[in-house]
């Protein structure tokens, strides 16, 4: 750590010698009145943008500007363009700029370079979707196992974050689930920020948040985009999607529908030993199901009178049928007795989930701020039905039991954010937000024996209060960012058939955030942050009822799932092209998977506990090549994890290594080459073994006409299996996730019409929305 510092002092002291200097001026209109709301860029000698800010009162300030170098003013108000001569900055340069507003107005502009598709601010990266080769990639899913640090699961269905954990998701600034991001079209997504150290701003929840900033616009018109994608895996997929886009004036109208046949083919098994039963098993279950999935979204957008006021309703849901056959098979020993035993469970499901929000936004302009408010409704349905049917050491199969079981959800929640700027060094965020949720289990089990049929009907509440302040002080080369949030949470949970899992919980936490930055120039950026967060469990993770998966084992939820809470201190630093980021954090309670044995039952339960304790860092360097028509993304990084708790075997941990390429190369203007590729060593986090993972993907996109084409071949190597080994509670497991590749997919997109860009701004109201 010495050296890092002392080579980034270096760094500094080089930089003290060279000479920067500021840019700066006032917008006016032909009646020389300060012009309101507008776009101005800082474009060099070769017509590149090198800063860009959006001006609302008129004035503008570019500061640390190398010297000695041409450069000329660039202003956009409501679709005009105009252009200043150009000038070479050899001191603090100040201009005055009368807008003309009778210049010929805009369809569109292109500024054409090669230019960095990636930006790197405290540790955060932000990834250019739009203008690079990732904007042809078959869906969103696909979109995101591509960038550096995410990692989908085997089952494509949830995602992690690289010595984070699973991170929020945010579309603009709204919070979603993963089951939503599939609902984009990647055509609409202009960015994605991987933000490592995300601000109070974001919540308490999370120790990473994973950001898609979606195009915006103030063009009329319409677009609808056809997408169809094949997908080739061990089962065949289609996915069918149409989006279509209207506006007029200040309103604004988004319609979505999808419709995808989805052959489900899902994996895995676990071998494992129970010392003191003289017990040893191993199982593997696989899934295959037809999961039609239906999904609708319409959203409403109108501005109001002055700019920056607006309101918005968004409503959409997704229904997703799930019926077919899952099959275990079981070897079973228990003092020197084996069974063989083949499970049938025929599955019919339902799944339903249907979500609105509304939102209020109010700028006031001569208090210098800006007051938000919104509403948000969630309600979730999963019914199920299964039948089970056993074949004990191949004497053929038997009626074993059938399980009826309901999960359902409502969360109603509300916010209020107020912004106060002050001057251009301080500014001021204060807001609350309150959230109630009841979610309700209503499980039967009837047995195909005389044996009475068990219920489960569980009742779990929870309602959330919160306040945040935040204050950001801005000065010429430092910036100091520093908020708390406190948040009061009462839970109570109510098993009617055993008071053994009722709970009530009444606790109040305090989660403060601070960063300190210094930037001598654009091209340097050193950064310190804090944060204090928290990990809550799904809904649905407290007390979802058992899953049957043969007569020796069982996925179970577990009611008594504590919140998990963590420290976090990082140091970043921007070195022109590289970017170095050294972190360390701290977690108490942090939740895993494992087996666990049920004495009463004499049967292993698969479910998430807690543990006592987390603790880890990571070194990593970000890097990103240009070379002519080949763009090269690289990140690497060296991590430590450990995980302990009093009732499992730890091991010596490891460091292991992290690295990720993304990569993309232009034949010709509508034709691209893609490869991409990660890889992750072995490693042991304390009570937990892994296996590496090496991930190939290459592709293929060609643009004619209207037309968008997008071959992939993903996981050339057929690397997606999921080793974990553990040892808890005296049993020693190790349980491997089976990936659904190699994968082929084909991807046509047709487009029709024209919006150059949208106005729509939707913010999520309740932050825990996705816990159902």
């Amino acid at each position: 750590m010495k050296s890092i510092i002392a080579l980034l002092c270096l760094f500094s002291i080089s930089l003290s010698a060279q000479s920067y200097f500021s840019i700066s001026g006032e917008i006016l209109d032909q009646r020389n009145q300060r012009l309101e709301l507008s776009e101005v860029n800082l474009l060099g000698d070769q017509n590149q943008i090198i800063k860009s800010i959006v001006s609302q009162d008129g004035t503008f300030e570019f500061k640390n500007i190398d010297a000695n170098t041409s450069y000329h003013i660039q202003v956009v108000n409501h679709s005009q363009l105009q252009n200043e001569p150009s000038f070479t900055l050899n001191a603090d340069y100040r201009i005055k700029i009368i807008f003309n507003s009778h210049i010929t107005e805009l369809e569109e502009l292109k500024i054409v370079k090669n230019r960095n598709s990636v930006k790197t601010e405290n540790g955060n990266l932000n990834i250019d979707i739009a203008n690079s080769a990732l904007s042809k990639v078959a869906n969103p899913t696909d979109l995101l196992s591509r960038l550096p640090f995410v990692r989908i699961d085997p089952n494509g269905e949830n995602l992690s974050f690289v010595g984070k954990g699973v991170p929020l998701l945010y579309i603009d600034n709204q919070r979603v689930d993963f089951s939503v991001i599939n609902t984009l079209s990647v055509d609409d997504i202009k960015s994605i920020e991987l933000i490592r150290n995300p601000s109070i701003k974001y919540e308490a929840e999370g120790k990473a948040v994973i950001k898609i900033n979606l195009k915006k616009s103030k063009k009329d018109g319409q677009k609808l985009i056809l997408t169809e994608t094949g997908v080739f895996q061990k089962k065949y997929s289609n996915y069918f999607s149409g989006n279509y886009q209207a506006k007029k004036n200040k309103t604004e109208w988004k319609l979505n529908a999808s419709y995808n046949q989805i052959n489900h083919w899902e994996s895995n098994g676990f071998d494992y030993e129970i010392d003191t039963k003289a017990i040893a098993s191993d199982y593997i279950i696989k899934s295959i199901t037809k999961r039609p999935q239906l999904i609708f979204g319409a959203n409403f957008y109108q501005e109001l009178g002055k700019e920056g006021d607006y309101i918005s309703l968004a409503i959409n849901s997704n229904m997703r049928p799930d019926k077919g056959n899952n099959t275990t098979v079981t070897n079973y020993s228990e003092s020197t007795i084996n069974t063989n035993v083949q499970t049938l469970n025929i599955q019919d499901r339902n799944r339903t989930t249907v979500n609105a929000i509304f939102n209020f936004n109010k700028n006031l302009p001569k208090l210098n701020a800006n007051i938000f408010t919104g509403f948000q409704y969630k309600r979730e349905t999963d019914h199920v039905n299964y039948n089970f049917y056993d074949n004990k050491d191949f004497s053929g199969y038997e009626f074993s039991q059938s399980r009826d079981q309901l999960y359902s959800g409502n969360v109603y929640s509300g916010r209020i954010d107020i912004e106060k700027k002050f001057s251009d060094l301080f500014k001021a965020e204060l807001g609350g937000s309150f959230n109630s949720a009841e979610t309700f289990t209503d499980n039967t089990t009837q047995f195909g024996s005389t044996k009475e049929p068990e219920r489960l009907e569980y009742f779990f509440r929870e309602s959330n209060a919160a306040t945040y302040a935040n204050l950001d002080f801005n000065m010429e080369k430092f910036a100091l960012k520093t908020g708390v949030r406190m948040e009061n949470t009462i839970a109570k949970g109510e098993n009617k058939e055993t008071e053994a899992d009722n709970i009530t919980r009444n606790y109040t936490d305090w989660f403060p955030s601070f960063q300190l930055s210094f930037e001598p120039n654009e091209h340097f950026n050193y950064s310190l942050d804090y944060r204090k967060s928290i990990s809550r469990p799904n809904y649905g993770d407290l007390a979802s009822g058992g899953l049957y998966g043969s007569p020796y084992i069982e996925y179970r939820g577990n009611p008594l799932l504590l919140p998990s809470y963590t420290n976090t201190f990082t140091l970043s630093a921007k070195l022109k092209k590289w970017s170095v980021t050294a972190s360390f954090y701290e977690s108490k309670n942090p939740m895993g998977y494992t087996l666990v044995f049920d004495e009463a039952k004499n049967i292993s339960t698969f479910k998430i506990v807690n543990f006592d304790k987390e603790i880890g860092g990571n070194l990593g360097v970000d890097y990103e090549l240009i070379l002519k028509k080949l763009k090269s993304q690289n990140n690497l990084s060296l991590n430590y994890d450990k995980i302990e708790d009093a009732m499992a075997i730890s091991r010596k941990s490891t460091p292991y290594l992290y690295f990720s390429t993304n990569n993309s190369y232009s034949l010709r203007k509508y034709l691209s080459i893609l490869l991409d590729a990660s890889y992750i060593s072995n490693r042991t986090e304390g009570i937990f073994e892994y296996n590496s993972m090496c991930l190939v993907n290459m592709g293929v996109n060609a643009n004619l006409g209207q037309f968008d084409f997008t071959v992939r071949y993903n996981d050339i190597f057929k690397q997606m299996d999921y080793i974990q080994k553990l040892t808890y509670k005296k049993i020693s497991s190790t349980g491997t996730f089976y990936g659904n590749t190699p994968t082929i997919s084909l991807t046509v997109k047709y487009n029709l019409g024209k919006i150059s860009k949208s106005n729509y701004k939707e913010k999520e109201v309740n932050e825990n929305a996705n816990r159902l």
